[in-house]
């Protein structure tokens, strides 16, 4: 299928919305079932399936080590999209990560902007981009910090993590947008871990350490940056809130920043 146009993703989204209306609307004694109910959410996940498959696959990042693109799917049209909802109903087909990737993290800018598109939770994590300390003590690893510019003129700022090195998953962190992160034991079954980790917005020292650099160039032209090789480095000390942010239902939410207490998921 091709990229999604504007055009194209405002019908998908309307269709979608129009069946999840359908699927639970208002009146509870109105909801579908038996095989109504089935056809509609058929129809649904079909919706949405298109309109995952169809958002641009772009270069979000670069790998320090090896200069191998991370390509993902992005949604630059806005939070309305399912794209960025922290409880995503379908599943992306990614194009398969450098070997060095590890974790995404990011952040996005909005200006002052109130997002009243938002129609379910996105956690965009705050305004500015940061790094986890604990990630950058792992062994190997960089981070690598990004600029996108959205349609709405909010900016993403994606960062990724990359390590030559083998590092298992408990040790690691749930990826932009989500709140917990699950992965695959060796015995085949599956855990999940929700991590508190502190942030650091004070980047200068990670870039004078080597083990923060950021790109220049779009797309395929895209290039880490070394900050050990200029003195310039455009993501420090931007402008906005250091805070998490919680978009949905047109509103907008500042939280509490992660301070490095173990999460019971239990409680």
């Amino acid at each position: 299928m091709s990229n999604l146009t504007t055009s194209d993703r405002a019908a998908l989204l309307h269709k979608a919305w129009e069946l999840e209306s359908k699927l639970y609307p208002a009146d509870r004694k109105q909801m579908p079932e038996g095989r109504a109910a089935a056809t509609l959410r058929e129809a649904y996940y079909l919706t949405l399936g298109e309109y995952v498959d169809r958002l641009p696959r772009i270069v979000m990042s670069v790998c320090p080590h090896t200069g191998q693109p991370l390509k993902k799917s992005f949604d630059r049209w806005g939070v309305d999209g399912p794209w960025w909802h922290k409880d995503r109903e379908v599943k992306i087909e990614e194009p398969k990560p450098p070997a060095t990737f590890k974790v995404l993290q990011g952040a996005l800018a909005l200006h002052k902007r109130v997002p009243l598109e938002a129609r379910a939770p996105v956690i965009p994590g705050p305004e500015v981009p940061f790094v986890i300390p604990r990630l950058l003590q792992l062994p190997g690893m960089v981070a690598v910090v990004s600029r996108l510019q959205l349609e709405t003129g909010d900016i993403a700022y994606p960062v990724g993590y990359f390590s030559t090195a083998e590092i298992p998953h408990p040790r690691l962190h749930q990826f932009w947008l989500k709140d917990d992160y699950w992965f695959n034991l060796e015995n085949g079954k599956s855990a999940w871990l929700i991590a508190n980790d502190v942030w650091d917005f004070d980047l200068a020292p990670w870039v004078r350490s080597g083990k923060l650099r950021w790109t220049e160039g779009e797309g395929e032209a895209m290039r880490v940056v070394d900050g050990l090789k200029t003195e310039s480095c455009p993501f420090l000390d931007l402008p906005g809130d250091r805070l998490p942010q919680s978009l949905g239902f047109g509103k907008r939410e500042l939280l509490d920043l992660p301070d490095g207490t173990p999460v019971n998921p239990f409680e």
